[in-house]
């Protein structure tokens, strides 16, 4: 197994971010954990990131205004992507990526509007299945109000799974001292969801080796200002046929 780093800059673009403001994000909580799993001393008490574990969530209907289908059977970069997001809307992120069922995309969206921080924000996923009738269907996606406190959404597809197909790894940001985020994980192929997390003073991003996910967290003592962490967690997460769990953990004082 090879466990892989977040660079230097990543750290302290996040050590940066959390000197901004008191901490704002929701109540720590825990997470699962399987073996070989390396946990802190006994005697440490130390706290977990703000975090807020959820179930896989179930199938959602695709946002409003986006159509079902598209009748043409083009590749992929052909697509005219204004026409697959509602009508109005701006497209701000298009991640393309191939599946077992056939080609795909994922475009984020937003309502244009005079605050950028006060956004009606979404993202859709399209799969192409060649020969099909229609060959382009809207699979999933989830849209929030101006109100919400989604200030972007970006995605990174590659195979999350290990199962060879790639997968969505979509970032919801929320911002706030600990630049908080909604993370979701979504089998392209099917379009189905399989995993969302809500984390502050975390970031997530794909793991090539073993394939899954990489998790950089802040961890703070019971006396550390929100600037200064006691220390610095790596954890693995792969997926086991159900859900993703930890496989790996380092963590370094700081």
């Amino acid at each position: 197994m090879r466990r892989i780093a977040f660079p230097l800059s990543v750290v302290l673009a996040l050590l940066a971010v959390a000197c901004e403001a008191p901490a704002d994000g929701p109540a720590a909580g825990g997470s699962s954990s399987s073996a070989s799993i390396v946990s802190p001393p006994a005697a440490s008490t130390t706290q977990e990131p703000s975090t807020s574990i959820e179930p896989a969530p179930p199938p959602a209907a695709i946002p409003a205004g986006v159509p079902a289908t598209y009748d043409d059977d083009v590749p992929v970069r052909e697509l005219p992507l204004d026409e697959l997001i509602p009508p109005g809307d701006e497209i701000t992120g298009v991640d393309r990526a191939t599946t077992a069922g056939g080609e795909a995309v994922v475009i984020s969206f937003a309502t244009p509007g005079p605050d950028p921080l006060a956004q009606a924000r979404g993202f859709v996923v399209w799969r192409r299945t060649v020969g099909a009738n229609p060959p382009w269907r809207a699979t999933y996606g989830v849209a929030h109000g101006k109100r919400s406190g989604v200030l972007a959404i970006s995605a990174e597809t590659t195979d999350l799974t290990g199962d060879g197909s790639a997968d969505a790894l979509i970032r919801e940001e929320t911002g706030g001292s600990g630049a908080c985020a909604t993370y979701r994980v979504v089998d392209l192929a099917p379009g189905d969801p399989l995993w969302k997390r809500s984390v502050c003073d975390a970031e997530i991003q794909p793991n090539p080796d073993p394939i899954g996910l990489f998790e950089v967290a802040r961890i703070y003592g019971p006396e550390d200002a929100h600037c200064c962490p006691s220390s610095i967690r790596e954890r693995v997460l792969t997926w086991d046929g159900d859900r993703f769990e930890v496989v790996s953990q380092h963590l370094t004082p700081i």
